[in-house]
């Protein structure tokens, strides 16, 4: 343990040194001065572990050395030297936070004593994980351990206290959260430089960076919470655009520090809201979001079917426009952030399964990643956007590349066929008659690259088809029996319990009731 001793009496100040010296161990003294100033720049030189400084000095006392320290953000435990009659210098200098006070004359015993117990505090702030230096860069590191260990670390809370006890006030705190998303890794520096030094008109603050969660948070005391939503709408949001930078933020009032750590879990889950909110609003508030009045979000039965339809017959273009039709859907109503992301990855999935009938499923499974994990990521609208935008791109041309489809031009088309015509009875001569090939050829085309003999590939399609209908409780038995290619309900539902084990029925009761 680094210590710094400052005392204007020369007797006491070589006496402390001496006793130190002898008591060995870790203890080393890494300077001494005779007043307060020079204190003051023995400490910026050396940054010890622990200062035992005199309450009255010459030139600066230790209360200006105290307060000096502590505007410069230095955080060395300090242990003052006072004597009996001073007891007012030791209650002002134990406001600004130091360790420890020891009244002259200083013993052997009350030393060692005192040092033991410094160094128990340092040895908890080194298993909180807190670095050595600055307060800012302490209460950074602190607070964000704080927020983001999955296990509550009982040490770090005591720290946090001890760096904000000073705040002067019993306000709430109010809670920031900046998120970034991808311009994180660019401008997260920026940003946080930018609000710190906006954030001083309002008094007590402190920012620590999320990088795992692409975000900065900003704990806030002195302002009331309204005041400070509307002036960052108005004035720091559009700073941050006017760099080039994007960003939305999570506001909550916090009643200490305790309840950090909850508030901002709550705040990080709410975020999902932004894919609702009116793009134009980008500060989110636990109140608002309990304002809005949310509608249900039915699952789009019909633009599925259309979507598949247009993966079958290869139109990409038209897959796009369902998809960019899908996505103003989900903007045009408020809507659970969690439903949207849901019935989108339903519907996705569903596009995927038919890419996967039609070409294969190893190109289903190469697309699933890149389009499903991208919606499940997001945290915004534009985010949803981007995710969507990129499976439009990449819908457009599936299939187009002949080396990444398993199958064979005959067998596409013939596929192609029996997702259009599934409904109609048809048959694999008919099929093999609309692609001008002999049946027993595309029979033995279906076993090679199928691995499934023609009519089981139709009953599995149909079967399928049956199960999305099901779900849909509107939809009476014959209506599905009819649709699916079966126009005997009986012998549909003897087929359907064949394949999954369930009866129409049952099957519709099962999922249904879920």
């Amino acid at each position: 343990m680094r210590i710094v001793v400052i005392e204007d009496e020369d007797n006491t100040r070589y006496g402390i040194v001496n006793l130190i010296r002898k008591l060995g161990g870790s203890y080393e003294v890494v300077g001494d001065a005779d007043n307060g100033e020079a204190g003051l720049q023995l400490i910026e030189d050396t940054r010890p572990d622990l200062v035992i400084a005199d309450i009255k000095m010459p030139k600066t006392s230790g209360i200006e050395m105290l307060e000096a320290l502590k505007s410069q953000g230095h955080r060395h435990m300090t242990v003052i030297l006072t004597g009996f009659s001073e007891y007012e210098y030791a209650k002002k200098a134990l406001q600004l936070g130091v360790f420890e006070y020891l009244e002259k004359p200083v013993t052997a015993n009350d030393l060692k004593s005192m040092l033991e117990k410094a160094e128990q505090e340092l040895a908890m702030q080194q298993i909180a994980g807190l670095p050595p230096g600055h307060a800012s860069d302490q209460l950074e590191h602190a607070l964000y351990r704080w927020v983001s260990q999955d296990g509550l670390n009982p040490v770090l809370l005591p720290a946090i206290k001890a760096q904000v006890k000073d705040w002067g006030t019993d306000d709430p705190f109010r809670l920031l959260v900046v998120y970034m998303g991808l311009d994180y890794d660019a401008g997260c520096a920026e940003a946080k430089h930018g609000l710190d030094d906006w954030l001083k008109r309002f008094g007590r603050h402190a920012l620590f960076a999320i990088p795992e969660d692409r975000s900065f948070a900003a704990i806030v005391q002195g302002r009331d919470l309204d005041d400070l939503l509307s002036l960052l709408q108005s004035e720091w949001l559009p700073q941050m655009k006017a760099s080039g930078l994007t960003a939305v933020i999570s506001v909550a009032e916090v009643p200490g520090i305790v309840a950090l750590k909850a508030k901002y879990a709550a705040l990080k889950s709410l975020r999902k809201w932004f894919i609702v909110i009116d793009g134009s609003r980008e500060v989110l508030t636990e109140r608002l979001v309990e304002s809005l009045a949310r509608e249900p979000l039915p699952y789009p039965y019909a633009l599925e079917n259309k979507l598949k339809a247009a993966i079958g017959g290869n139109r990409g273009d038209a897959s796009g426009q369902l998809l960019q039709e899908w996505l103003r859907l989900c903007m045009t109503g408020v809507y659970e952030p969690r439903h949207i992301v849901d019935v989108s990855v339903r519907l996705i999935s569903s596009a995927l399964q038919m890419i996967g009938e039609l070409y294969g499923n190893d190109l289903a499974l190469r697309y699933q990643e890149q389009w499903l994990l991208p919606i499940l990521a997001a945290e915004t609208r534009e985010e949803l956007t981007r995710a969507f935008g990129a499976i439009m791109e990449h819908v457009s041309s599936v299939g187009q590349n002949p080396e990444s489809v398993p199958y064979s031009l005959t067998v596409q088309k013939a596929l192609r066929l029996v997702h259009e015509k599934y409904a109609e009875g048809i048959t694999l001569e008919e099929i093999a008659a609309a692609i001008r090939i002999t049946p027993e050829y595309l029979s033995a085309l279906f076993a090679k690259e199928v691995k499934s003999n023609f009519s089981a590939y139709v009953k599995e399609i149909r079967i399928r088809k049956a199960k999305t209908m099901l779900l849909d409780s509107k939809r009476k038995m014959f209506e599905i029996a009819r649709a699916v290619g079966y126009p005997d309900p009986k012998y549909f539902s003897r087929v359907f319990k064949e394949v999954t084990g369930l009866s129409p029925a049952e099957y519709q009761k099962v999922n249904l009731s879920r």
